[in-house]
């Protein structure tokens, strides 16, 4: 008759891939039974009721037995029916609930029971909890019984309605502590629910036991007459607060062991902490993060003892025990694979199995990890493993953001995605700091280019960046020591995963099966072993660099808060994030706060999940304005620049020790040879061809030059010439006919040139760009290091440069709606007008519409709010100036401030 919930925590209990024993569906419905059974009335209170019998389920709804149900009540009788519900409906679910858990141990031989036990019989310390910590507190108590000596039990309170306890207290009674572990925090709460309940158990105990103390047994009635009683208060153990994994935050057996160290006699003793949080980061590189530190401590000088750390933190899988750990981006199937890779080994090797991924706010195109590994006996460990034997790795720019052989053990297996054939290139392209690593470690290197096995064999090109998963899982059976260890040859594994991929998607057709089963066969055959005493350290040391502030982003006014600054954000918070430390941010009074501030979304680089990016072929653009408009990620702006401010902007950018660079002078003449040949260049049949500003200058250069007889000043000029040449390669322009043929031929002097100028750090690589443009102007390249200075550099430059000069903007009334719309996004304020660096998926095509209408918005607005705000100060100005004026009437003219108030004016 009451309703009962079954709850999980998340993410684990409720993510997690693992072998069980599920009962079969017929034994499930022997138990529960028919909702349209008859069945006996179990209490008194249900018999006067219903009468003797009634339906398993009763009918609320009932046109035989019609009633009004869910009245409104009065105060009286809402009052008379809650109290009635303990009496005869509440009080009878425990021995209910007592009898349903035998009936169901008669069936099934499996015993649940209100709260389960794990080694508390001689335990001098317990850990108590709920959900999928337990496995992994059983793990910790075993380790530290067998390592340490200390006696650690675990108790696992299955039931929390109703509380069992006087089965706590019995369990409880003499233990020398016991840490009540929950993922939540009640602040302003006298305790955390969980250990509230077993506070009140106990002082019930307590209770009767003061009702107890001298005198004889049959002489008294305890108040409590189904708890315990505690005579003495040395069987009341010590109860400690800690409060853990909050919104699913990852349980390390390092903090359950801290939980135990902390009741130990010579541990601190702290009654409430926190785990898994730091609040205090005594090792931060940041020095804005360490003098609010700083700050902080002064304030709350107890700070730090808020948190509970553990002394070490041990690799609790079971002896001979394989975890992997795959880091990918989200979008790509890494779970897919990860889920595949699991099943599979399952079916094949029919060993314990436990996985999951790991689960964030990241969207498609952010980076993500996911956890397997695979034991001969039970796995407890529920968590990231942070102790692996393989890593493999479909990211190929994962060193970028974090590091990939962090955890990984001696002589244990690194699988890479790299588009490199050449061994040697492969070793380069490995940071130093890994490179150091791995030789010191013995770690086996493989790599594969599965994204180009993907692109080869999958029938349907949606399907390549999910399918490449599937190459590395064949790259695993070759490359770690599963298949050895368990004597398994090539064709049973095959065997194996045909029949795995089979049951996964053979609903989707015989074809994408095969697909499937062929790429993971050529990721078998086709990964290398590199071998790293083969190679030198040939790149200087040194881990990734602290990145800087980003090129978006600016220092707040000084009207922000320190709440909203967003430089402060970048600072003490972003920083982190950006160097692939996001877990480690300590606890601060901002993040209390929950607030972000605005536009910081600039913060994220996505240079580190492109695989391509779009290079821009100058001499193929019309001007179309596709790209820019199209591009869902701001990241591609068009720009109309003069020539003059190119010239000038790459002269500004020539290296000087303080002297203006000598090309200065030259600006105007370069302007306008280069210009005459631009416009040679321009015409159809012209002998010039157009590649760029650099080889145009170059010209006009020479021209210049050949005229200066001073050898000197000529050796002076050109050595600068290279500089100059950098900055227009780095920032090509391309000839148009709406910006500069056009213009050019209504008035010698207005052409200009436009510049398409991608932004790596916006850039997602989705190349929606390419395919919108009907020119072929732009087109995927394999993203380098090189490439992606170029664009770093380029972008700087765009940056620098002057906005588009109104009389190429194509808006004849924008109040009115007539104009273009692309035309409108060559201004810098506009296109940015909404920033990028989001989470949403690549190429969405929901965040371009977006965009448009914002930047459409803005471009009304801003001009609107500007005229306001100068009207706004001229009235002010002007009451000011009545109001002085007003003052100076009402005053006597021989007033010596009057007379020096009308001299100033």
């Amino acid at each position: 008759m009451t309703p009962g919930i079954n709850a999980q925590d998340g993410f684990l209990t409720s993510h997690v891939l693992e072998a069980v024993d599920v009962p079969e569906p017929e034994l499930i419905a022997e138990f529960l039974g028919s909702p349209d059974d008859i069945i006996e009335c179990p209490t008194p209170a249900q018999r006067l009721v219903f009468g003797p019998t009634r339906r398993r389920i009763p009918e609320i709804w009932d046109v035989d037995n019609p009633a009004q149900v869910g009245v409104v009540q009065n105060q009286d009788s809402y009052a008379q029916g809650v109290a009635a519900q303990r009496p005869f409906y509440f009080d009878h679910i425990r021995p209910i609930a007592r009898q349903v858990l035998d009936e169901y141990y008669q069936l099934t031989g499996r015993r649940y029971d209100f709260i389960e036990g794990y080694r508390l019989e001689d335990a001098d310390y317990v850990i108590a909890g709920m959900g999928s910590m337990v496995e992994n507190a059983e793990a910790a108590a075993d380790y530290l019984r067998e390592t340490r000596g200390l006696k650690v039990g675990v108790l696992n309170v299955t039931f929390y309605r109703p509380f069992p306890g006087p089965e706590i207290v019995a369990a409880l009674l003499g233990k020398k502590g016991v840490a009540v572990l929950e993922r939540v925090d009640q602040p302003l709460a006298e305790d955390l629910p969980l250990v509230r309940e077993i506070r009140a158990a106990l002082d019930k105990a307590v209770e009767n036991g003061r009702v107890a103390a001298g005198r004889k047994a049959g002489t008294y009635q305890l108040p409590y007459p189904e708890y315990p009683v505690i005579r003495s208060l040395k069987q009341r153990p010590p109860v400690y607060s800690g409060s853990y994994g909050m919104g699913s935050r990852d349980l390390q057996p390092e903090q359950l062991i801290g939980a135990v160290e902390n009741m130990l006699p010579d541990g601190p003793q702290r009654r409430l902490f926190y785990l898994g949080i730091d609040f205090v980061d005594e090792d931060t590189p940041y020095e804005s993060r360490r003098k609010l530190q700083e700050q902080l401590l002064r304030d709350y000088p107890h700070l730090a003892e808020l948190s509970i750390k553990g002394s070490e933190n041990p690799n609790l899988l079971p002896e001979g025990a394989v975890a992997v750990r795959m880091h990918s981006i989200g979008g790509w199937g890494a779970i897919t694979t990860g889920l595949n890779l699991t099943s599979t080994i399952y079916d094949l090797l029919g060993v314990h199995v436990k996985a999951n991924p790991k689960y964030g706010s990241e969207k498609k195109g952010q980076p993500t990890a996911f956890y397997a590994a695979f034991a001969p006996e039970r796995i407890r460990v529920n968590c990231e493993l942070r102790t692996v034997d393989v890593v493999m790795s479909p990211d190929p720019n994962v060193f970028k953001h974090s590091n990939p052989l962090a955890g990984l053990k001696e002589g244990g297996v690194f699988i890479w995605q790299s588009s490199e054939t050449d061994p040697q290139r492969v070793w380069e392209s490995i940071p130093p700091f890994a490179q150091r690593e791995i030789k010191r470690k013995g770690y086996k290197i493989w790599y594969l280019d599965a994204f180009k096995i993907a692109r080869e064999e999958a029938t349907n090109p949606d399907l390549q960046l999910r399918m490449q998963g599937n190459v590395f899982q064949g790259a695993f059976f070759r490359a770690s020591p599963l298949l050895e260890k368990h004597g398994l040859d090539r064709e049973t594994l095959f065997e194996a995963i045909h029949t795995q991929l089979q049951r996964k998607f053979g609903r989707k057709g015989a074809q994408v099966v095969e697909d499937n089963l062929r790429i993971v066969k050529r990721g078998f055959e086709e990964v290398h072993q590199l071998d790293p005493s083969a190679f030198e350290i040939t790149q200087p040391d040194g881990r990734r660099q602290t990145r800087p502030l980003p090129l978006f982003a600016q220092p707040s006014p000084d009207t922000q808060t320190p709440l909203t600054a967003g430089d402060r954000f970048w600072d003490q918070t972003a920083l982190y994030y950006a160097n692939g430390q996001g877990s480690d941010v300590p606890a601060d009074p901002f993040i209390a706060h929950s607030v972000i501030p605005a536009a910081t979304s600039v913060f994220r680089d996505m240079t580190s999940i492109r695989l391509e990016y779009p290079e821009f072929i100058l001499e193929n653009c019309t001007g179309c304005a596709k790209c820019w408009t199209a591009c869902p990620d701001m990241a591609i702006p068009g720009l109309v620049v003069r020539i003059r401010d190119l010239l000038a902007k790459a002269v500004d950018r020539i290296p000087h020790n303080g002297a203006p660079p000598r090309m200065a002078e030259l600006i105007d003449e370069l302007e306008s040879r280069c210009r005459a040949l631009l416009k040679e260049a321009d015409k159809k049949d012209s002998a010039l061809e157009y590649h760029g500003m650099a080889g145009i200058v170059e010209l006009a250069f020479n021209d210049i030059v050949a005229g200066i007889d001073d050898p000197a000043q000529v050796q002076a000029l050109r050595a600068e010439l290279p500089a100059v040449k950098q900055v227009l390669e780095d920032f090509p322009v391309a000839i148009t006919q709406p910006f500069f043929s056009l213009p050019e031929r209504r008035n010698e002097g207005d052409g200009a040139l436009l510049a398409i100028t991608v932004n790596p750090e916006a850039c997602k690589g989705c190349m929606e760009c390419v395919e919108v443009c009907p020119d072929n102007a732009l087109r995927a390249a394999p993203q380098t290091e090189e490439a992606v200075a170029r664009l770093r550099r380029g972008w700087e430059i765009w940056e620098e440069m002057p906005d588009t000069p109104p009389e190429y903007i194509k808006i004849a009334n924008l109040d009115e709606g007539i104009g273009t719309l692309s035309s409108m996004l060559l201004t810098k304020r506009n296109y940015l007008s909404m920033k990028p660096g989001d989470g949403a998926c690549m190429g969405c095509g929901e965040k371009t519409a977006i965009h448009l209408f914002i930047a459409a918005v803005h471009a009304l607005m801003i001009p609107r709010v500007e005229q306001h705000v100068e009207y706004l100060n001229d009235l002010i100005s002007r009451l000011d100036q009545e109001i002085r004026n007003e003052e100076a009437r009402l005053r006597s003219p021989a007033d010596p401030a009057v007379l020096g108030q009308r001299l100033g004016a």
